[in-house]
């Protein structure tokens, strides 16, 4: 009994490891780092990959232990007032930004996004030992290394940086080269249309959705496309976009969604938003967690076509779903308070 009592408790402290995240500014970090290497997490609050990350990869044990011997970590909220200058500075992209620092305060590296425990732990491996990262891959190119798979990875590392026009000039020699494979053809295609998009040039965009329509980057290529005719106020080459490829994109209930809600803010195509909004909601499985955002789209389509007793039935859908959602209740109240 006894030795059983004793082996609970060691695998009770095991699994009770906690990552210790530095308490201080970036500067005292440096200050503090020896060999060290600094790796910073800019958070916020309503990130859901962050929150992702801090439950599932900070508390797994190998990571935290990897961190401990290596790294030391400090955590900002890049919106804060300490934060949001240091995001800027460093040219954040997206949330969670990961930034890897030696003591000299020079990059090392960066990631974006979400990371399992697993992909993680060979994430800090590479850090650790300089493969892979920027540094290493500048070095190479520097060097002679002139391979277009070495090439691909620096422009991508350029890319994280927000260094565009050395992320282009790089993502331009790829292509020049013979060696590249069919997935950094279009990746570098991709790449380069996306920083000239960022730069208010669209055609490199559009041709490469027209030229390349086999593309396995195609409905991104679209919705990036999409999102820029939105903010540059270009409704009717935003309509004529949606219109070309709602039919090609039929499979995908969320690409649909995002038709039919797009047609409900622009006022238009309304009873053919109904017609696909339904088609979304065929593919959804029950316990889909995106079936009440599409019910609020298709309650939305019947407030604006003036069926403000269907728009409530179906809001009252995506409420039982999701009850603790306060802007489908929020919804519901601008439903009914039309009526009045």
């Amino acid at each position: 009994m006894k030795k059983y009592f004793i082996f609970f408790i060691l695998i009770f402290s095991c699994d009770s490891q906690k990552l210790n995240w530095f308490e201080g500014t970036l500067e005292e970090a440096f200050e503090l780092s020896n060999n060290k290497i600094i790796m910073v997490d800019f958070y916020t609050d309503w990130c859901l990959p962050c929150k992702q990350l801090d439950s599932e990869t900070f508390t797994n044990n190998e990571v935290i232990q990897n961190i401990k011997n290596n790294f030391i970590p400090i955590k900002i909220n890049a919106e804060s007032k300490y934060g949001m200058p240091l995001f800027e500075k460093f040219k954040g992209t997206g949330y969670p930004m990961i930034i890897f620092f030696d003591k000299n305060k020079n990059e090392i590296d960066r990631m974006y996004g979400y990371y399992s425990a697993k992909t993680f732990l060979k994430k800090l491996n590479n850090i650790s030992s300089g493969n892979g990262t920027f540094t290493d891959l500048l070095t190479k190119y520097k060097l002679g290394d002139n391979s277009s798979t070495t090439i691909f990875e620096l422009a991508k590392k350029y890319f994280s940086k927000g260094d565009y026009d050395s992320s282009i000039e790089l993502y331009e020699k790829v292509l020049e080269n013979k060696d590249l494979s069919y997935n950094m053809f279009h990746e570098s295609n991709y790449a380069i249309s996306m920083i000239k998009l960022k730069n208010d040039d669209s055609q490199t965009m559009e041709n490469y959705i027209q030229k390349y329509p086999e593309s396995f980057l195609l409905k991104k290529s679209i919705i990036d496309l999409l999102m820029y005719y939105k903010f540059s106020f270009l409704e009717k080459k935003e309509t004529n976009l949606y219109e070309e490829y709602i039919d090609k994109f039929s499979d995908d209930p969320l690409f649909i969604n995002q038709y039919c809600w797009r047609m409900t803010e622009l006022n238009t195509n309304l009873n053919k938003a109904l017609q696909k909004i339904n088609l979304s909601l065929s593919m959804i499985d029950e316990n889909d967690t995106n079936k009440a955002m599409i019910n609020d789209t298709k309650a939305e389509i019947f407030w604006k076509l003036g069926e403000t007793d269907k728009a409530i039935i179906t809001i009252n859908e995506s409420i039982e779903t999701d009850p603790s959602n306060e802007y489908y209740k929020n919804q519901k109240r601008k439903f009914l308070n039309s009526i009045n």
